[in-house]
């Protein structure tokens, strides 16, 4: 089509035309200089890395090219590479191992779309290397690098994508140089990669316009709430057959990913639940609303940032004054917010829940452009400010650690395909025959609706009575929900054997599955315990207040029993609905004491802590209950040894933990268009306890009798062929010949190992939940006989789904199965994310309230003090990882760990050839503590 435009003749005027004259000759050695250039680069068309040249070879050579100038190793990253390397974490962190060993490996051949840090690369997997106790994935980037990166930085996955032969031909990352047979089979590689980009930008192009009300179709109908989409959900709004090309798919995956504004990536795991916030129309408007702002230079922003630096120095001082004080705060009657000030206050709120670096950061520019505006922040203008700007605002009480809690409502779960249960079960389809025997006519059966509990006991005719047998219930002074105790039964005519016993309350004598309670405990998962708080997974009802254990009188619980040899082996079992009356509170380190059993793996660095926990009181342990944990103590070690002698291995490692001691912290006040005057601090204790903690006293007395119920209840229901969800962890891969076997030299009695042994000799086996009985190789239990949850009903769900699942099959053991095959495998799905997550979440919440601590403890003591140089001459770094280098600040750090604090840090400011050793240990000094969603500490050698 020819585009006709008309237009107006007209003449020259002389004066202008003397004028382009002139500049024209200024401008012609410029021009032909540029024509000198475009000559000169025609005619080296045809060497490599010049251009795609018309003839076939060209793309061979110039990814030749590529190749080799890849495997330069002084060649300087590109600055995208630079940003993916400055923000990976490659170091090795135990409390992160299991999540990282639920990961599988990715499988050589495999497309991979690598994001971080808002750089985002695509390649081929070549091979996965073990480093420092994980897995290292080495990726041919398009651009010709073999690239490392762990499997949590993957968002896209295309199994496949090339032959695994080819890619075996393709060298390795310990290759010093490349013969010319890999770089022809890293070119080959490159060219399938690059058709591959090529059809996703021609896909992306022809569904552009589809997409661009993505946003609208997406977002929640009330303006306030966000609203959660997979990639598939959202490709099915623009697809109507059945399948979803792959290329469909990508796109819209790109298209999520590169709108943050209005879509915001899973930020845990995401490969595993490819699943996007979408944001509130309420958000949106917001950002949009401060992005405007900002560019307009709008003059509202002049009077907030004035109003700004009085009140954040006002704070300031305010803290100063009152730094020893309790928590409490105030409104500010003299300052008043306009609906202007409130919205930016609205995007600083949100901006504080945007920690996912996989996205461009919507908010940086406007949050950085008002930070500098209010100049009383020295160096960081990114996300870490949004967390004290609204503390001296006074919006957020500095009191309220920025980590994000949430969990998945029952209706997200029910959309996700987890619907607790679809049949309708009646008040009396469960009861067994035995259980009508009465001549009365039974009553009608109804169905049971989301607020009904059951009107009776169901398992009544099955429950065993002990009568006045005690069960110790044994836990910490402050625990509210007691699900379990324990009692001896010893065996006169077999005096080589006894039954232990483990009493678990039973929260399904009274809640069935269909109860709404039940689908909230889905969303939920588990009670969330926190620092400050915690959030019981069962509500506080009369019908749910009797379950907890250790009250006076009759209790219904389900019982686990072992009958356990002098080897410490299991050579029978029961399960049985049973009736407990004579249970008995004890604490842990009351316990401890009365068994002489002193309590080992915690201290205190800081010093004059223990005076805030309770002190320990023996003689609250009666004689006979003396004896018989004794005798339980005995059984429990044989179990602990028979399972050493299978091969149980765990790791020993410090971990920091703050206490919370004002009992009742203020609440959080409504944000109104006031400002509030904030107040002192909690007091804080800090401690650092060691894993191996677990396992002495009392504490190892409890713990291995609900491994013994968790492996029964596996047994239970393996021996009846019912299908249930199992903890599996699969055993550890060398990686230096004879690594497994100076581990298992190296382990103490209860199975424990050195942290940095395990990290450099093997790899961790995967962990996840699975429906088979597999192994538990961390825990020494044998493949076929299986470990699961079955010891925690009131405070995980699992383990109640457990309880159902066995109760059901013994009152209709001929009755199809409560739970089927396929939703216990999309639960297990779903735990294996969730678990992960929370673990992730409460790690961030405990390093920011230890980081918090340590930084005001280093406040409090300035430099010079005798107390601050001697803390200083404590502190000693173990270096886990090799240095890596730091294209942000230039130069190379090494993560580590500081033992005596149980924290994580970076020794920074390394020269190249300063290597540190992993193991190694170094002292340092602290140059810089960030505590936030995601806090850190900066050492430095000393």
């Amino acid at each position: 089509m020819v585009l006709l435009v008309s237009q107006t003749l007209r003449l020259p005027n002389p004066q202008a035309l003397a004028r382009k004259e002139a500049v024209s000759r200024d401008i012609r050695p410029g021009r032909d200089h540029c024509q000198g250039l475009v000559s000169a680069a025609a005619k080296k068309q045809n060497k490599a890395g010049w251009g795609h040249p018309q003839h076939y070879e060209g793309e061979t050579r110039r990814l030749t090219e590529a190749v080799k100038s890849a495997a330069n190793p002084h060649r300087i990253p590109t600055p995208e590479l630079q940003t993916l390397l400055a923000s990976q974490d490659l170091s090795f962190d135990p409390l992160s191992t299991e999540n990282v060993a639920r990961q599988q490996q990715l499988q050589p051949g495999a497309f991979v779309e690598i994001r971080r840090a808002e750089s985002s690369q695509r390649g081929v997997v070549v091979q996965n290397i073990p480093e420092n106790g994980v897995w290292t994935t080495y990726s041919l980037l398009s651009g010709g690098e073999l690239w490392p990166h762990r499997h949590s930085d993957v968002m896209f996955y295309i199994p496949d994508f090339v032959d695994r032969d080819l890619v075996s031909r393709c060298g390795t990352k310990q290759a010093s140089s490349l013969s010319e047979h890999e770089i022809a089979a890293r070119v080959t590689v490159l060219k399938r990669l690059r058709n591959f980009e090529i059809a996703a930008e021609h896909s992306s192009k022809e569904m552009i316009y589809q997409l661009r009300d993505l946003y609208d179709k997406l977002r929640h109908p009330d303006p306030d709430k966000a609203a959660t989409v997979t990639v598939e959900q959202a490709a099915r709004l623009l697809i109507d057959g059945p399948q979803i090309p792959l290329l469909t798919r990508f796109a819209v995956h790109q298209y999520l990913f590169a709108k943050s504004r209005y879509f915001t990536a899973e930020t845990f795991n995401f490969l595993a639940r490819p699943v996007f916030a979408v944001r509130s129309k309420q958000d949106v408007q917001t950002i949009e609303a401060v992005d405007d702002m900002v560019a307009r230079r709008d003059p509202v922003l002049d009077g907030f940032v004035e109003k700004a630096k009085v009140l954040v120095r006002a704070a300031r001082k305010r803290e100063q004054d009152t730094w020893s004080e309790p928590p409490s705060y105030q409104v500010d009657d003299s300052t008043t917010f306009t609906p202007a000030e409130l919205t930016i206050l609205r995007f600083f709120r949100i901006a504080l829940r945007n920690n996912r670096m996989t996205q461009r950061d919507p908010f940086l520019p406007s949050l950085s452009y008002l930070s500098k505006r209010i100049g009383l922040y020295e160096t960081d203008y990114g996300p870490r400010i949004a967390q004290p700007l609204l503390v001296e605002l006074g919006v957020m009480p500095p009191w309220v650690d920025p980590v994000e809690r949430v969990h998945m409502s029952a209706e997200e779960n029910m959309s996700g395909g987890l619907a607790l249960l679809s049949s309708r079960l009646t008040r009396d389809e469960l009861s067994s025959s035995s259980a009508n025997t009465s001549a009365a006519r039974p009553a009608p059966s109804v169905p049971l609706g989301p607020e009904d509990f059951y009107s009776r006991d169901l398992a009544d005719h099955l429950r065993h009575d002990f009568g006045n047998t005690p069960v110790y219930v044994i836990d910490d002074f402050d625990a509210n929900e007691l699900d379990d105790g324990i009692s001896v039964e010893r065996i006169p005519s077999e005096p080589e054997h006894a039954w232990l016993h483990v009493h678990v309350a039973d929260p399904t004598s009274v809640l069935p599955p269909t109860h709404r309670i039940a689908r909230e405990a889905l969303g939920q998962m588990s009670s969330l315990y926190y620092l400050d708080g915690s959030i019981p997974m069962l509500p506080d009802l009369p019908q749910l207040r009797g379950l907890s254990l250790g009250k006076t009188g009759e209790q219904c619980v389900m019982t686990f029993s072992g009958k356990i040899d002098q080897e410490g082996n299991i050579v029978d079992y029961k399960v049985t609905p049973s009736i407990i009356r004579n249970a008995q509170k004890l604490r842990y380190n009351d316990v401890s004491e009365a068994l002489g059993s002193p309590l080992g793996g915690i201290h205190f660095p800081f010093g004059g802590d223990e005076s805030l926990f309770p002190r320990s009181n023996a003689s609250s342990v009666g004689e006979s209950a003396v004896d018989d944990l004794r005798f339980v103590q005995k059984i429990t070690g044989t179990m602990v040894k028979a399972r050493v002698r299978n091969g149980a291995m765990e790791y020993n490692w410090p971990t920091a933990t703050v206490k919370i001691h004002s009992k009742s912290l203020p609440e959080v006040p409504p944000i109104t268009n006031r400002p509030y005057r904030w107040s002192g601090f909690p007091k804080l204790s800090f401690r650092v306890e060691e894993t191996r903690l677990q396992e002495s006293g009392a504490r190892g007395i409890v713990a291995e009798s609900a491994r013994m119920a968790n492996r029964i209840a596996s047994l239970w229901l393996r021996d009846r062929d019912i299908p249930a969800i199992r903890r599996v962890s699969h055993p550890h891969m060398e990686t230096i010949p004879g690594g497994s076997q100076r581990l298992m030299e190296a382990r103490d009695e209860h199975g424990f190992v050195d942290y940095s042994l395990i990290h450099q000799e093997v790899i961790l086996g995967t962990v996840a939940y699975e429906l088979t009985p597999g192994p538990h190789a961390v825990l020494g239990v044998a493949d076929g006989e299986g470990y699961m949850r079955a010891t925690s009903p009131l405070r995980r769900f699992l383990d109640i789904v457990t309880h159902w699942q066995i109760k059901h099959a013994m009152l209709t053991p001929d009755a199809p199965r409560l739970f089927p095959t396929e939703w216990l495998q999309n639960l297990a799905d779903h735990a294996n994310w969730w678990e992960s997550r929370q673990k992730a979440t409460l790690r961030s919440h405990t390093m920011y309230w230890s980081y918090k601590y340590l930084e005001r403890w280093l406040v409090e003591h300035k430099e010079g003090s005798p107390e601050a140089e001697q803390f200083e001459r404590s502190l000693v770094a173990v270096v886990t990882n090799v240095g890596l280098r730091n294209y942000y600040h230039q130069y190379w750090q090494s993560p580590c760990q500081i033992w005596n604090l149980g924290l994580k840090g970076n020794i920074i400011r390394l020269e190249p050839t300063a290597a540190l050793k992993v193991g190694g240990r170094v002292h340092v000094k602290i140059d810089s503590i960030e505590p936030g969603i995601t806090s850190s500490m900066s050492l430095v050698r000393r």
